[in-house]
């Protein structure tokens, strides 16, 4: 028997107003009924540790008897623990099962889950057009990670045709809701001239914004356009600065030109043994790059040796005005975990659709607390 809706939509109620205790309390009444709903809101909290200790075998049960009643929100929860391994066994076949489910009931969050998986080849055949369609659907449904992915697959031409103009209408809509990855591949494709004349001040809007968002290429980026005066005037002070705010938050690149740009004194006076600091950070932060990158930031490391051991300071090579930074084009994101979505009362769920091969129940993993984490998919 399943519970009044109002009852469920108190509990609801509290837990939006962060009355923890009451929710708890609410649905604790509840789930005597076997409401799936009462069971998906206390696994939500005991996984969270919301009004009591966080205890995820507690959350793993209550979420198991809400996605076997067809809760859509819990069988999406237990397909991110067995996808990440976060407090569970680590299984992607078992997460595809569940995202599946919920998917099938139109949880978006589950459909851009599972468009990463087919895209990735993740214990499911890759399907690139399978893909595609799941990305689509979310993104039509204005799910800013789904319209991401599927604007790089309209870039790559992979389950969708190359179109330069549809991904930037993607990617822009991904950036309009805060994504700044977005932001970042947004403003690379319209300083690329690819949908025409490049569009500078689109670019500096975008690119600022990202650099702001934490995204350290498009900090680096912002140091450039400084340098190189397009769509901003050209300032060597900003584009130090911007060097520097990448630097320090751990760009190899970053280090590589501010290191330049303290060798150069481009902003005042030279600081050769501070140059060489950075340019010894970036060579060391720079194993794995491509052969020719490495070897141009180990002989900036080498002429700075050099002018270090000399009495008399010489002038290091200061890199061109036309620099551009090496922009690859943008990769999909790595899934990290998603933000839960909060419980919504709902009208009787019907049964679940038809269900893949039958799996156990997510099994707690017995662990001594260090759990893998995924990371980027947001």
């Amino acid at each position: 028997m399943r519970a009044e809706s109002s009852d469920i939509k108190a509990a609801v109620a509290a837990m939006q107003a962060s009355d923890f205790d009451t929710a708890r309390t609410i649905a604790e009444e509840i789930v005597t009924t076997g409401d799936p709903d009462a069971h998906y809101l206390l696994g939500h909290l005991y996984a969270q540790g919301l009004s009591v200790e966080k205890d995820m075998t507690h959350a793993v049960t209550h979420y198991v008897k809400a996605a076997s009643g067809g809760q859509p929100n819990a069988q999406f929860a237990l397909g991110e623990l067995a996808y990440t391994g976060d407090g569970a066994v680590k299984d992607w076949e078992r997460a595809a099962g569940w995202y599946n489910l919920a998917a099938a009931k139109g949880h978006m969050l589950s459909k851009v889950r599972l468009g990463y998986m087919y895209a990735e080849g993740q214990s499911v055949p890759q399907d690139l057009t399978r893909a595609a369609l799941l990305f689509e659907e979310a993104a039509e449904a204005g799910v800013p990670a789904a319209q991401y992915h599927l604007a790089l697959l309209y870039l790559d031409g992979e389950g969708k045709p190359r179109d330069f103009r549809t991904a930037a209408r993607w990617f822009e809509a991904a950036a309009e809701q805060g994504d700044v990855d977005s932001m970042y591949n947004l403003a690379l494709i319209l300083e690329s001239g690819r949908l025409g004349e490049a569009d500078l001040e689109g670019t500096v809007r975008w690119m600022e914004k990202a650099a702001e968002g934490g995204v350290l290429p498009a900090t680096v980026s912002m140091g450039l356009l400084h340098f190189n005066g397009r769509g901003v005037p050209q300032s060597n002070i900003q584009a130090v600065n911007w060097f520097k705010r990448a630097a320090e938050g751990g760009s190899a690149e970053g280090m590589f030109l501010y290191a330049v740009g303290l060798a150069e004194g481009v902003t005042g006076k030279r600081n050769i043994k501070e140059a060489l600091r950075w340019a010894d950070r970036s060579v060391k932060a720079s194993q794995g790059e491509p052969p020719e990158i490495l070897e141009e930031r180990t002989a900036l490391r080498a002429q700075l040796q050099r002018l270090a051991a000399r009495p008399a300071p010489q002038r290091a090579s200061a890199p061109p005005r036309d620099l551009t930074p090496p922009k690859p084009l943008p990769q999909r994101r790595a899934p990290a975990p998603m933000s839960e979505p909060q419980p919504v009362a709902k009208a009787p769920i019907k049964p679940p659709a038809p269900k893949p091969a039958a799996q156990p129940p997510l099994t707690v993993a017995e662990s001594d607390g260090q759990r893998p984490r995924g990371r980027g998919l947001r």
